[in-house]
This record gives C-alpha cells, structure tokens and sequence, in this order.
C-alpha cells in the first residue's frame, strides 16, 4: 500500500445504518493512518433514477407494505444461493458514476459495507477499474451468499455465526474475521451527558426509533405509552421519514407523560446515553450502538430476514426483550419502566454484548500492507 493510501469505503444508504458504519471506519482509518485519502461514497446518491426505482424503491414497498413478499425473496435468495442482487449490466449502467469514481480515485482499497456495493466493487476488479484490495464488511448478525465473492480479500464481520455462513457458502475461512459491528466511539462515553434530556426531570426517558418503514408504527406504539399515564419522557426520532414525523405530530401526550417528536437527529449518542430504555426496530448498528451505550432494548416488529438475527442475539444475551405488534411492545416497556433492577441487568448484559473496538479492528484489517503505524494501534487498543 501507498504511504498515503487512497480508500474508498462504498455503500448504500438503505436505512442510516450502512452509511453510519461507514463514516465511523472512514474516522478509525483518518486516526490510524493520517496521510490516507478516504472517501466515502453512497451508491445511491449518484445512480440513475431508473435504477432507484428499479432497485431501491422496490425494497421500501416490500418492506413497508408487504413484507412477507421481502421474506420470500430474501429466502429464496438464501436458499437457492443466488450470486447476484441485480444483473451486472444494471450495476454498470445504473450506477456509471460510482464505477467512474473508482477509475478516478485508483484506490488502493475498497470497502464495502453493503451487499450491493460489494458486488460492484467486485465487478470492476473483474472487469479492470481497479486492482484495489476488497475488503466487505457486513453489519448485520446475518449474512446472504451474495456476500460471497472471489474478488474479495478479506471479511470483517458481525460474529462467528456469520462466519460460519459465508465459510458454508464458499468462503474460505482465512479471509473472515470476527470484528463485530463499527460503532463510534461516542457512544462509549460513560455516565450520563449532564445537559442531557435524562436531567430535565425524574421521569425515565424513553428514546423511540425507527419503525416507520415496517408493519408497526411509531406514532401507534407512541400513542399507546402516552395513554398508558407511566410517567415518562419520550422521544421519538424519525430520522428522514416525514410520513411518521407528520403521524408522531397528531399524538397528543397528556401528564405524567410528555412526547417530544425530532426528525433526523445528529446526536444519537447522547440520547442514548441519556436514556433509559430504547424502543426500535433491530438494525445491526443501532442496536450495536445501544449495547455500546449499556441501553436495555424492546425491539419491536423485525423485518424479515437480517434483523430478526439482530433481535435474536441481542436478546439472546439478555440485553433485549423481543415484541411482536403494538400492544406487546407498549406492554413490555412499561414493564421495564416499572422494574429499575431488570434495566440495570440488561444494561450490564448490553455492555458485555458490545464490540468496542470493532471499529479499530476493522481498520487494522484494511490496513494490512504494513501501513498502519504501530505505536497508535497499540494506544487506540489499550
């Protein structure tokens, strides 16, 4: 590798997890290799608009309206081994800017942290774009065989369950290391923000995400524990999607329970860490980021797929309670509310789930032509 390596982290911005997680190896690799030139690219910010409909949009329906239909698909996908998530010609045309940038940007290294960006960044190593290092990094405690390509010379992945998927898929096992899943290192700042929501008063605050592309929605679950009178303080954060912004709006919070509604929120952190109880949908870096944070989880209504494997380990070591429909999910976060002790024990449970220094490992691994400078790998890591 160069002495300023040049690399390019590419993804697709389905949700806000995979483009998070991107940022937060593009940080790691700023800190351990200061003279890299790192990009980071979203595939979906510069493709065709005909490929958005034809690839992008069909997933938001599916998941949003009938998600049994992206349960079938992503089985089918499983099960018969599918090796492609769209024909190669649609990637090339659809995507031409993203194959331009890596002409362009002549990386020394490729990330992809999607499963989608990882068969691009394979195409052009086949078809002569770039001779860069492939490095796929999956973020979820599930994987696909897509995933699985010649082209690519090493894994970071969720834990040995996925391992053990891709390895089952072709894989060789040489290239695959457990890392966990990239979080930023603010969400590992202990104790509580003192300017925090938490501080505004004794009620527990209740912190409610995602939710509004799937079959439950935020504003019913909302409405529910503003009728409920525990008292408590909840926020909602809808990141981009005005159409649960503008239903979260119509629910009317009476004492002892109050309702704050924000839409996309840069500080996830310190809600979290202000916090006392998380409501969400299971992405793989979310509820890495609670579990980093110590933040007992109800995770309600997983999609199909990735993140009913998400909902699964994380409740499986007792950090997480998992609820199906809007009156299961009300009913086990008031229990929580009303059981401190409970909360503490899944809180010290989350901690031991976490994956601090995923982010740093990750980076290690892209950075493995004997670039990355010793002396901070062994402070970053001590």
């Amino acid at each position: 590798m160069n002495v300023k390596p040049r690399i390019l982290v590419l993804t697709l911005s389905f949700g806000s997890g995979h483009l998070r997680a991107s940022q937060t190896i593009a940080k790691e690799l700023k800190h351990l290799a200061p003279g890299a030139q790192v990009a980071v690219i979203d595939a979906l910010e510069r493709c065709r608009w005909w490929f958005y409909a034809f690839y992008a949009a069909p997933y938001w329906l599916m998941v949003r309206y009938f998600p049994r239909a992206w349960r079938r698909l992503f089985e089918t996908r499983v099960t018969n081994r599918h090796a492609r998530t769209a024909p190669e010609w649609a990637f090339r045309a659809g995507c031409a800017q993203v194959f331009e940038a890596i002409r362009q940007v002549n990386p020394d290294a490729i990330v992809a942290v999607e499963v989608a960006a990882c068969e691009m960044a394979a195409i052009a190593k086949r078809e002569g774009f770039t001779a860069a290092r492939l490095i796929s990094v999956i973020t979820d405690h599930e994987a696909e065989p897509v995933w699985v390509k010649d082209e690519v010379d090493a894994y970071a992945v969720a834990d040995e369950g996925v391992r053990e998927q891709l390895i089952l898929w072709g894989a060789p096992g040489n290239k695959i290391e457990v890392t966990g899943i990239a979080v930023d290192g603010s969400f590992a700042i202990k104790g509580r923000q003192q300017d925090s929501p938490s501080n505004s008063s004794s009620k527990p605050l209740v912190l409610l995400m995602g939710g509004g592309m799937g079959p439950t929605r935020m504003d019913r679950v909302a409405e529910g524990l503003c009728k409920s009178g525990e008292p408590m303080r909840i926020v909602a954060v809808t990141g981009h999607d005005r159409r649960v912004q503008k239903r979260l709006s119509r629910v009317r919070a009476h004492a002892p329970v109050s309702l704050q509604v924000v839409g996309w929120a840069d500080d996830v952190a310190s809600l979290m860490r202000a916090a006392d109880l998380l409501i969400t949908k299971p992405g793989g870096v979310t509820i890495s980021e609670a579990a980093l944070c110590g933040l007992p989880a109800v995770l309600f209504d997983s999609l199909p797929g990735p993140e009913e494997s998400n909902a699964a380990r994380l409740a499986s070591s007792g950090a997480a309670l998992i609820t199906r429909g809007v009156e299961e999910t009300i009913e086990a976060a008031i229990s929580l509310l009303r059981d401190e002790q409970a909360r503490r024990d899944m809180s010290l449970k989350a901690r031991q789930f976490a994956s601090p220094y995923a982010a740093v490992s990750i980076a290690r691994i892209i950075l493995d032509n004997g670039y990355l400078p010793t002396q901070v790998a062994r402070t970053r890591t001590a």
